[in-house]
């Protein structure tokens, strides 16, 4: 999946731990002190490119020297700026208005976000950043963190929310924002619970990483060899040649099966031996189990004392559990709302599923498998079952989606609905690899309105998949406009006289993350802090990608955006349903186990109940599947437990929510209809294309609608 950074009103509290402070060391054998001052660089935008934030990147003239200078310059500057800007605000002589007391603090924070946007792209998609990235992200995060625990400036909020009449809607929501932060980071504490409320989140912060890493050690020390070609046989060649050690041989073997996500899901899907599968499925869902006690790398301890550190966090705050408390972020406001649309999908998903489990222990033991189903073997099983029902060849269906037919198809539904055109320009621009073409936007009477840089293919080095993500936001009061980042894997074709072709969940992908560069760039918003993605509630962050994506469930859709590499023909209706029905096959099964995952989470928020009992008491209700007594994935959950989505897991299946309540707006006046759908488009794209993180996401919701949310637009995925 796309990351998350940078988008959207963070999940986790973050208090600040000044970075670029001065601090006092006590002098061996005496009684002075020494002022420490850090190093300021010297680098200047005319000496390094990063620092250039008012132009593009010019990639071929930044280095990982030049990327750790310029963010930590500008991070120095940011908070000396910051200060200055505060003591200004200290002068009772000086009348405070919203704009004397934001604009200096957006001034300063769009040249260190668009620096800090760049290297973290360079991490992403080349080599030589990633240890440059993950020493320059912290500084940067705890320097912009100082804006949300600044007493002057949290009082002169204040003074402003007394005066909101006569405030614009997107200052009011700067407002709120600026409020609800500092609250959530203590400025209504008195000083000694601050000072306890610093404590908690170091050690939740300490404790997080400590969690990732003993899942990242036990993910890595984990290997199986294989000899045998037999069980390995159903497996695709690309991915047996990455398991291969005999690169120039891959069918000669040994072959290295990992915990690595790739490998596991590789070997779970298409290893034909079950106990080569359960061997697998137990070392993953084991990682940092009690099995590990022995080598210190146990974190059952952690995720109690996790738990124990954010309802003590909650509590201090004035909420009665953490979940009450991430609520505070969130569309669904409140725990009740959430609850109610699980149980209410749970209750419409369930039937189907237990039906279709059933069907798929049929057929298993139809083609000789004499157990029951358990874990380990429903993606084998699924993945034979799809085979069988719809029988589609990949590679053929690939051969209907050239890379730029499928990019000029999604251009164009992009036209109809949002009124916008598209323009190449890649060689006006420079770029970080060859792979990279560029593209403008454009408004209906040709008017540049933002860009966007594209990566399609894979490459070794290339750390995250896919991703949209924010270059530069916009804002009105630095006079900048907006670009993203837009990268995928793509397989890369085999010569130069090769076509580029995708396979179908490419083209979703694409679709989707595309829903994330439309609300980036389409932005009418002139705060940066608010435009885009930005401040846009977490669980309400996926909507307009879920948008984009369920487009491709309506044929004539998917037509237009395919043509035959060779003779340019749209794919065939018959191969064209079954692709569609492949594509969901095992979409029923993956609803309820989010919905497993996400009432998990929320009960290990609210309750202290210990988490094995929990997943005893859920598991049976949602997935028609025993619950092995060996299973300890919670050990290993790190969205929930060190990362974005504790007692926020559920955002995933709310965005789906709402997205479908949105899209279904365009089915109702029939896809055919097309002054209708093209109204419908321009409502979207002036609601939740425009107004991004300015308004709630209810109201974005209601202002597109015309009324509140429904779970009822989702439904199991049904293909005549």
């Amino acid at each position: 999946m796309a990351s998350a950074l940078g988008r959207g009103r963070a999940n986790p509290i973050n208090l600040s731990l000044r970075l670029w402070k001065l601090f006092l060391r006590q002098a061996s054998g005496s009684n002075s002190y020494y002022v420490l001052l850090p190093e300021i660089p010297p680098d200047t935008p005319e000496t390094n490119a990063v620092m250039r934030t008012d132009q593009l990147p010019q990639f071929s003239e930044i280095t990982p020297q030049k990327s750790v200078a310029a963010c930590a310059k500008l991070a120095i500057e940011y908070e000396t700026k910051l200060e200055n800007h505060v003591e200004s605000l200290k002068d009772l002589k000086q009348e405070r208005t919203f704009d004397s007391l934001y604009n200096p603090l957006e001034e300063i924070a769009v040249p260190l976000n668009t620096a800090w946007a760049t290297v973290k792209n360079l991490n992403y998609a080349t080599d030589g950043f990633h240890r440059t990235f993950s020493r320059i992200h912290p500084q940067v995060e705890r320097a912009k963190n100082e804006r949300w625990v600044n007493e002057t400036l949290y009082n002169g909020f204040k003074e402003m929310e007394a005066n909101s009449a006569n405030l614009s809607e997107p200052q009011r929501r700067l407002v709120d924002l600026y409020l609800l932060e500092g609250r959530l980071n203590g400025m209504e504490l008195a000083a000694a619970d601050r000072r306890r409320l610093v404590e908690i989140l170091k050690l939740i912060s300490d404790e997080g990483s400590n969690f990732r890493n003993k899942v990242r050690i036990c993910t890595e020390m984990f290997t199986h060899d294989i000899t045998d070609m037999n069980i390995l046989e159903e497996m695709p060649w690309p991915l047996l040649a990455q398991m291969s050690k005999d690169k120039d041989d891959p069918t000669r073997g040994p072959w290295r099966a990992t915990l690595q996500q790739v490998s596991y899901q590789s070997m779970m899907t298409y290893c034909s031996d079950r106990l080569t599968r359960w061997n697998m499925w137990y070392a993953y869902h084991n990682r940092a189990s009690h099995i590990h006690a022995s080598k210190f790398l146990n974190n059952n301890k952690l995720i109690d004392s996790l738990r124990i550190h954010r309802s003590d966090l909650a509590q201090m705050l004035g909420y009665d559990n953490f979940v009450e408390m991430s609520m505070e972020t969130k569309m669904a406001n409140s725990v009740e709302n959430v609850l109610s649309m699980i149980e209410t999908l749970k209750t419409r998903f369930a039937p189907i599923l237990w039906e279709e489990m059933a069907q798929l222990q049929d057929f298993a033991v139809s083609e000789g498998f004499d157990h029951q189903l358990q874990m380990w073997d429903i993606p084998y099983w699924q993945r034979r079952q799809e085979e069988h029902l719809y029988g589609i060849d990949k590679s053929k269906v690939s051969e209907y989606f050239p890379v730029n037919t499928v990019l000029l198809g999604l251009f164009n539904l992009c036209t109809k609905l949002f009124d916008i055109t598209f323009e190449e320009v890649t060689p006006e621009v420079e770029t970080w690899h060859s792979d990279v073409r560029f593209f403008n936007i454009l408004d209906n009477s040709g008017n540049h309105i933002s860009s966007f840089f594209f990566d399609p293919f894979s490459r070794p080095e290339k750390t995250t998949s896919l991703y949209m993500d924010m270059g530069r936001e916009r804002s009105d009061i630095v006079g900048v406009w907006p670009y993203s980042y837009l990268s995928m894997k793509i397989p890369r074709p085999p010569s130069a006289n090769d076509p580029a072709l995708m396979r179908f969940e490419d083209v979703q992908n694409l679709f989707q993350e595309f829903g994330h560069g439309l609300q980036q760039l389409l932005t009418t918003v002139p705060y940066s802090e608010i435009s885009g993605q930005k401040n846009v509630e977490w669980d309400a962050l996926q909507v307009c990608a879920k948008f984009m994506r369920m487009w491709l469930t309506v044929p004539s859709v998917v037509k237009s955006v395919s043509g035959h590499w060779n003779s340019g023909e749209p794919i065939p209706d018959e191969l064209l349903s079954n692709t569609l029905k492949a594509s969901f096959h095992t979409y029923n099964f993956d609803m309820m186990y989010q919905l497993y995952v996400s009432a998990f989470d929320l009960e290990i928020y609210m309750t202290s109940t210990q988490w094995k009992a929990i997943m005893m008491q859920l598991w049976e209700t949602f997935l028609p599947v025993p619950l092995d007594e060996k299973d300890c994935l919670p050990c290993s959950m790190m969205p929930i437990f060190c990362e974005l989505y504790p007692a926020a897991y559920y955002s995933h299946k709310w965005s789906e929510m709402i997205a479908a309540d949105v899209f279904a707006a365009f089915a109702e006046v029939g896809f055919d209809n097309q002054k209708e759908i093209q109204a419908l488009g321009r409502r979207f794209r002036e609601t939740y294309l425009s107004l991004g993180g300015s308004v709630p996401a209810s109201e974005v919701f209601r202002r597109f609608r015309g009324r509140d949310p429904s779970t009822e637009a989702l439904q199991p995925p049904s293909f005549t």
